[in-house]
């Protein structure tokens, strides 16, 4: 199993991660800084305990946006092909 791991394309990875003006990671690690953020500031005022479909939404809306930086080129083209349409 672990051989999977040794075969693994680890420079394209960090190719992908470092490419960007912000660096992709650069992105992705402020804005999961600023979740982290909400979620401080939430507890510091004392907010009561979210329920479970709204904590899942929650989560939904973190992955969402991280894989809305991940693949910002592709959003992006997705986007104006909208925009072109109307």
């Amino acid at each position: 199993m672990l051989e999977y791991l040794y075969l693994a394309r680890w420079d394209d990875a960090f190719g992908f991660l470092a490419s960007g003006s912000p660096p992709v990671y650069v992105r992705l690690v402020g804005l999961n800084a600023l979740f982290l953020g909400f979620y401080a500031i939430r507890k510091a005022a004392g907010a009561a305990p979210m329920s479970a479909g709204m904590s899942l939404f929650v989560q939904a809306a973190v992955l969402g946006a991280n894989l809305m930086v991940l693949y910002q080129p592709e959003v992006e083209s997705f986007l104006e092909g909208l925009s072109y349409r109307y």
